[in-house]
């Protein structure tokens, strides 16, 4: 990671790991907390999305449906340039991982641009553009999804296996004693 102004850091450190945290617990309310009351949010397939609810809103639908079970990469490159004292450009790349993925082996397949603002409660993202970047990027994303899912039907299922296996001897074990 990279940062281009220190005076910028708190700003960075606010945006990198508060993001993660309220992805990572999967909480829309927690993430939409971190913007502004007026907020403005375009999201990678470039949907436009005004103010703290709706991005609250719109995270928490995701996270309990297309990206439920997924986190944020932490260590992909960042740059940061003090545009004045209180406010701050960020500019990162990024990817959503899926379970069972690697940061290590995700390159990361999103630009996100941030502007920062210090308000009285601290940093606030007020503007965040997420562009999707990458050769075949939808292709890849999609399969990375499918393969995700398939993973945890197959977990799913050898738990449901398992779990009838162990039915099926307890049953059995029941009518030798009958």
């Amino acid at each position: 990671m990279s940062v281009s102004n220190s005076s910028a850091s708190p700003a960075v450190s606010f945006t990198s790991s508060d993001a993660v945290a309220t992805t990572t617990i999967r909480d829309g309310e927690a993430y939409g907390r971190l913007f502004s009351e007026d907020a403005q949010y375009v999201t990678a397939p470039g949907e436009r999305m005004h103010g703290r609810k709706a991005i609250s809103e719109s995270h928490q639908r995701i996270f309990d449906t297309f990206f439920k079970g997924t986190r944020l990469g932490r260590d992909y490159p960042f740059s940061t340039r003090e545009i004045r004292p209180d406010v701050v450009l960020v500019e990162s790349a990024g990817s959503v991982l899926f379970p069972g993925e690697r940061e290590q082996s995700v390159a990361p397949n999103g630009l996100m641009t941030m502007i920062v603002a210090k308000v009285d409660a601290g940093w606030q993202i007020v503007s965040f553009q997420n562009t999707p970047t990458g050769r075949f990027r939808s292709l890849r994303f999609i399969v990375r999804y499918a393969l995700s899912r398939l993973v945890a039907f197959r977990a799913e299922w050898s738990k449901a296996r398992r779990h009838m296996l162990e039915e099926k001897k307890r049953n059995m074990a029941k009518w030798d004693q009958d």
